[in-house]
């Protein structure tokens, strides 16, 4: 017997609303901690509650949200603790993914790199603390993905997306100064280009330096 097919769905849709509410997050539009009730959130943006719930899961594989059954869906918010947590675990898969991508750069791949941080220092001049977040993001994806393990650039993907909205947001609402971050990456590309794995560990674990990569506003 022939499988019964199920309707087709508005992936669009459902992509758009993904796309609108990853940006409210980051841009700190949606604050960590702010419920978002499908049926509210449909009114606001003209849909049905379809596509709101297939964007909030989506959101909730990035870690930008989180779904407690019986209590909704609201903002990841992390505490100082959690993001120490995170921060253990990166360090160690950049290391990992740093180090493994080092191996595959060519000539062109390397210009790449370069542009991203370009692209990253002209966000940081601007003070757009979202495009900064954005292209900080880019850039440690694109290192990623020269690595060569799409297990690790997912896994990956799921630390950081999170850790940089919730950065960005407290950055944003201390005006904290960014120039500083534009330096260290700069450096990463220089230790990616030398291939000396000590040197790219090094420079992994002053560039997730907690003093330097959690900011002082965010509390216990």
């Amino acid at each position: 017997m022939a499988r019964t097919l199920g309707p087709v769905k508005n992936v669009s849709k459902a992509q758009e609303v993904f796309l609108t509410l990853r940006e409210a997050i980051l841009a700190g539009d949606l604050k960590p901690g702010d419920s978002l009730k499908e049926a509210h959130l449909a009114q606001q943006l003209h849909v049905s509650q379809v596509p709101i719930r297939e964007a909030l899961l989506q959101l909730e594989h990035l870690g930008l949200v989180v779904r407690v059954p019986d209590r909704g869906t609201t903002v990841t918010k992390l505490s100082r603790a959690e993001m120490l947590e995170l921060l253990q675990v990166r360090v160690y898969l950049e290391e990992m993914a740093f180090r493994l991508a080092a191996a595959n750069l060519d000539k062109a791949a390397i210009q790449k790199l370069r542009q991203e941080v370009q692209a990253f220092e002209k966000k940081v001049e601007e003070n757009d603390y979202y495009g900064s977040a954005e292209a900080d993001l880019r850039f440690h994806e694109a290192v990623w993905n020269y690595s060569g393990n799409r297990v690790l650039v997912d896994t990956l993907n799921r630390l950081c997306t999170p850790w940089l909205a919730f950065v960005s947001l407290h950055r944003h609402m201390t005006k904290e100064s960014l120039k500083k971050t534009v330096d260290r990456h700069h450096a990463l590309v220089n230790v990616l280009v030398k291939r000396e794995p000590e040197a790219i560990s090094r420079a992994i674990r002053n560039h997730l330096d907690p003093s330097r990569s959690i900011p002082v506003s965010v509390k216990e």
